[in-house]
């Protein structure tokens, strides 16, 4: 009867709101870990991911209907897996590798239930920053994460700098906004203001040429389309990097990233991307799965004629790994699923561009945000493997944030 509908409707209800807090909760843990344990982002990660598909059924939320750009973070995944099904791996094991690889593209979903304005984007965002700062103090504290100017150990791989780099560029277009920092007031100004230098000295001192070059791409984006007083701000930055390490170290790096004759890093890479695009002309359609490239590749290198594996010597060095996010995906995945892939890349671009043309003042620093951030982030992984790894999951934060930002109320404080 009709008392049995409003119970059930009751109960839903009072259920969807623990849900929710529960999500939203270990949301905020998942990006506390972010920059300090990829064991508690996998734990909490998985968790978050199967209680928020849980909480959608719960509150019977359409999620699709209020936010459709989800669809062009699912649709490659479905074309993924069929794709991982059919490669050279095969079966449904590869299609269970291929979906680990890509989990932080699932997470739209969690943030479509949780993030329902930029306060809770910002707690989230937040997190982030906490988690970041203190990866920053360990570095600093720790004798054994400073060698020669440089940070090591946790600081020394690509992961720590490429989120350090999406956070600094987001923060950077915070505040350049003026409507953004009179809104927030002089003290979270200055907070975000020394978070910002801090990151910034960690990028430095993580010694990532790719990372700075997308970074200053992102810089540079930003002063261009958005705001053309930091045109100047990137060369202070610049002489600022030049000065801040040991002497000389820098400007040797700056100058080693168009180094293709002697830098065995970049020779490397070079020989990489040539033997990973040859490699994957023999399962071109569905790609050769992600759990089998290393011993695929071994077989591919190791039956070539000796002229081509002494062309292309230092690439057996990293059997299956090729140093470049799109690259890979595009071995393991397949032409398939990378077409897909970079066609919903390049609509949610093109969906942020169109937004922030005619958003509202007070939500269009979030697309600014976005774009900049994802564009050097994503120059970034030309060099690095991060776009579906662990440094990943912050991009697809604040890329949502851009996307559902037209969708928030604008009278929302934060």
């Amino acid at each position: 009867g009709l008392g049995d509908d409003v119970s059930s409707n009751d109960w839903l209800d009072r259920w969807g709101g623990v849900l929710d807090k529960a999500v939203f909760g270990l949301t905020i843990l998942f990006f506390l870990s972010v920059f300090i344990s990829k064991a508690a982002m996998n734990s909490v990660g998985a968790l978050l991911l199967s209680l928020s598909v849980f909480s959608i059924g719960v509150s019977r939320k359409a999620i699709f209907k209020e936010t459709p750009f989800l669809w062009m973070f699912l649709l490659p995944i479905l074309c993924g897996a069929v794709a991982a099904f059919f490669s050279q791996s095969g079966g449904l094991e590869a299609v269970v590798h291929f979906l680990d690889r890509m989990k932080f593209f699932f997470f739209p979903l969690v943030f479509a239930v949780v993030v329902k304005g930029e306060r809770r984007f910002w707690w989230i965002l937040g997190s982030s920053l906490v988690s970041g700062v203190i990866a920053s103090l360990m570095g600093i504290y720790h004798p054994e994460q400073r060698i020669f100017g440089y940070f090591m150990g946790m600081h020394s791989i690509g992961r720590t700098a490429d989120m350090l780099q999406i956070v600094s560029l987001g923060l950077i277009v915070f505040l350049g906004n003026g409507a953004f920092r009179r809104r927030i007031g002089p003290m979270a100004v200055g907070l975000l203001a020394v978070i910002t230098a801090l990151f910034f000295w960690g990028l430095v001192m993580g010694s990532m040429r790719g990372t700075w070059l997308g970074f200053f791409v992102g810089l540079g984006i930003y002063a261009l389309f958005f705001n053309r007083k930091f045109l100047l701000v990137g060369g202070a930055l610049v002489v600022l990097a030049v000065g801040m390490a040991p002497s000389g170290v820098v400007v040797n790096q700056l100058r080693s990233i168009a180094d293709t004759t002697s830098d065995e890093s970049n020779l490397a890479r070079l020989q990489l991307w040539k033997s990973g695009l040859d490699f994957s002309k023999d399962h071109l359609i569905f790609g050769s799965g992600k759990e089998g490239v290393k011993a695929q590749f071994k077989r591919f290198y190791y039956d070539q004629p000796e002229a081509y594996r002494s062309k292309y010597n230092l690439s057996i060095q990293y059997p299956g790994d090729f140093h470049n996010s799109y690259i890979q995906l595009f071995v393991e995945g397949g032409l398939l699923f990378f077409l897909v892939f970079t066609g919903c890349g390049l609509l949610l671009m093109r969906r942020l561009v169109a937004d922030a043309m005619r958003v509202s003042i007070i939500n269009r620093v979030y697309l600014q945000a976005a774009l900049v951030a994802s564009v050097g982030f994503l120059v970034t992984q030309w060099f690095h493997s991060e776009l579906y790894s662990y440094g990943g999951a912050l991009l697809i934060l604040i890329l949502y944030g851009g996307l559902a930002a037209p969708i928030w109320p604008e009278s929302e404080a934060l």
